[in-house]
């Protein structure tokens, strides 16, 4: 309360002046609780993945209180599961708890990994209603919050048609000086943005309306400006090689002069290696292909994938992994993935023929949704068996 009481007596302080200068932080997709891979941070004896998120979200909050904004607003998954560990909770309430005591009042609203499919399985994010200064948003509706002058209208994750209609509530506040949008969805317009998740809420870019000065957008993890009042803040973090490329940070929104920066912060890198076509290769061409490839850049510490198309059987067998792995021990993780064609295989007329088990694998995966459980995990768990069997098998 006396957060919010702060900001209502510096705006009509300066009522007479006009319309009062506003600064936000806009981020996004931070998911705590997130782990990855088999490496353990030496520190702390927790996975590496792990230790990533959370000093990218510290780093974050750092930022911000060397921004000093006016609000801070998260615009979902803030957690990596609808069942977040003890650890992952502790450490984002000690986190947000940072931001508050400096009188900076934060919303956050549930994006798809933090909202269980099922309403009576409750959520996580009722721990912080409990807080002081923290306005959770998790209950699949539109709420409108106050804060001083300035009305932020909030979803949280919900389907589709839910998502529209709540949109379609919505009315400008008319006595404050600000409105601001909060959505965890996918837009969908002259281009594409979403996750290809299974349970992603998915949007009109012509639902983003004009009259507001500021949509918050979540869900998609590139850092992207939609239009000139909607933006996505992008995640704090690389969760798969699709954002190799990407910029990770946040959002500073001056909403007086309609100004946007984002702030760059650094995370770990992960490089996809150019994509190998063994079907025209012998063992020796393979093999220099394969250092000319790892040899284009330094690995240190970094993640990286090296993918190998068209890799028969027979030239599968002559690869010299040991060398493979005495090249790309500076990496933290080494992910070397190959599409083996078995030889010799009888093909039916006008049949489909069947991919490698590791191609048929991940496809399973990407069909079914699994909940509380990360994908990815049980994919590299998955790929490593197989491919371990397949080299028992030669």
């Amino acid at each position: 309360m006396k957060i919010f009481c702060r900001l209502s007596y510096s705006i009509n302080a300066d009522r007479q002046k006009g319309r009062r200068g506003l600064k936000i932080v806009h981020l996004s997709d931070t998911h705590i609780g997130y782990s990855a891979y088999s490496k353990v941070d030496e520190k702390s004896g927790l996975n590496q993945r792990e230790v990533d998120v959370f000093n990218a979200f510290k780093e974050v909050v750092d930022r911000i209180l060397e921004i000093n904004p006016d609000a801070v607003l998260h615009s979902g998954d803030l957690f990596d599961s609808v069942r977040p560990t003890n650890r992952a909770i502790s450490f984002a309430i000690e986190q947000l708890v940072r931001i508050t005591d400096k009188g900076i009042p934060v919303v956050v609203i549930a994006g798809n990994h933090s909202t269980p499919r099922l309403q009576e399985t409750g959520s996580v994010f009722r721990i912080f209603e409990h807080i002081s200064g923290i306005k959770p948003v998790y209950k699949g509706s539109y709420e409108k919050i106050r804060i001083g002058d300035m009305a932020v209208h909030a979803i949280s994750h919900c389907d589709s048609e839910t998502l529209r209609e709540n949109i379609e509530m919505i009315k400008i506040a008319k006595d404050a000086q600000y409105n601001i949008m909060m959505l965890h969805a996918g837009v969908v317009g002259l281009s594409v943005f979403k996750m290809d998740e299974f349970n992603e809420a998915l949007i009109q870019s012509s639902y983003l309306r004009k009259e507001f000065d500021y949509i918050a957008l979540g869900h998609y993890h590139g850092y992207f400006e939609i239009n000139d009042n909607a933006c996505y803040a992008g995640s704090t973090e690389r969760f798969s090689f699709a954002e190799a490329d990407q910029k990770k940070g946040f959002l500073v929104v001056d909403l007086k002069n309609k100004r946007k920066e984002f702030v760059e912060i650094k995370t770990r890198e992960m490089i996809d290696l150019p994509i190998i076509d063994a079907s025209m290769l012998n063992a020796i061409s393979l093999k220099e292909e394969i250092e000319r490839v790892i040899e284009l850049q330094p690995l240190d510490g970094k993640i990286v994938r090296l993918r190998i198309k068209n890799l028969r059987s027979s030239l599968y067998k002559t690869i010299d992994f040991g060398r493979i792995r005495e090249m790309t021990k500076s990496a933290l993780v080494f992910d070397l993935r190959y599409d083996l064609i078995q030889e010799n295989m009888a093909v039916q007329p006008s049949t489909t023929m069947l991919s490698s088990l590791p191609r048929e694998f991940i496809s399973f995966l990407e069909r079914h949704p699994v909940e509380g459980v990360n994908k990815e995990v049980i994919r590299d768990l998955g790929l490593e068996y197989l491919n371990r069997g397949l080299e028992e098998s030669d």
